[in-house]
């Protein structure tokens, strides 16, 4: 029996398939080609696998391997009956035969409950088993994200300090070439400056070559000295 958080009541166990690959409910299937399989050793299967693995004699039960060789090993059953005709059935039988079935039919519900706990366990524990292997996954994951943030981060501070680096740089560049424009104009400026003088000078001893100054000849130069002797010396009695 199951709880129905819902509604508060109590289901009735539900038989399903012991195959798991199919593992569907039996409970409800009635009619002659839906009816399920139910193996002596105490297993039951749906129309359509109990087909597949028991439908030739001997067979083995796919579940506990269990030799399967007569026919009442093996039977189709109506789960459903109606209610009279489970009374007919029992009617006549021996009450040591009737409890021997009763007996039979409890342990049979029995093992299937068990059957499907622990099916439900291996299910719960395949899942453990899944979030297990994922959580290592995503922590891999999540690990190696971290990391490659980190090694990003590493890279974004080394290129920080170069672009620092570069900007100095830059910096001392531009001041060493606005150094190196200024000498440069002032050397320009210098020469500028230099150039009339220089063009002056050039200009006079050109015009001295071209014209030069006309040379008094010796004997006139001494006639010329010789009239200055002879001039009376004047005195300058007035003061200056």
């Amino acid at each position: 029996m199951t709880l129905d958080k819902e509604k508060n009541s109590l289901h009735p166990f539900v038989l399903k398939c012991n195959v798991s690959a199919c593992y569907q409910d039996v409970s409800n299937m009635s009619s002659q080609d839906s009816q399920p399989w139910i193996t002596v050793c105490g297993h039951i299967f749906c129309a359509s696998c109990g087909l597949t693995e028991l439908g030739k004699l001997p067979a083995i039960c796919p579940i506990c391997s269990h030799q399967l060789t007569s026919p009442f090993d093996i039977i189709q059953s109506e789960l459903n009956p109606p209610s009279h005709f489970v009374e007919m059935v029992l009617l006549g039988l021996n009450p040591d035969d009737c409890l021997q079935a009763a007996r039979r039919g409890i342990s049979f519900w029995q093992s299937q409950s068990i059957l499907q706990l622990n099916t439900a366990e291996n299910s719960v524990q395949a899942t453990r088993s899944q979030i297990v292997e994922m959580q290592s996954h995503y922590e891999d994951k999540v690990a190696g994200m971290n990391r490659e943030i980190f090694n990003l981060r590493e890279e974004c501070h080394r290129l920080k300090e170069e672009n620092s680096k570069f900007r100095n740089h830059k910096s001392l560049v531009s001041a060493n070439q606005s150094a190196q424009n200024n000498t440069n104009v002032d050397t320009q400026q210098q020469k500028v400056e230099e150039k009339p003088t220089a063009i002056n000078t050039i200009a006079t001893g050109t015009i001295r070559k071209q014209y030069p100054r006309p040379s008094i000849p010796p004997h006139h130069a001494r006639s010329a000295s010789s009239r200055n002797d002879n001039l009376p010396q004047r005195q300058f009695l007035g003061k200056f």
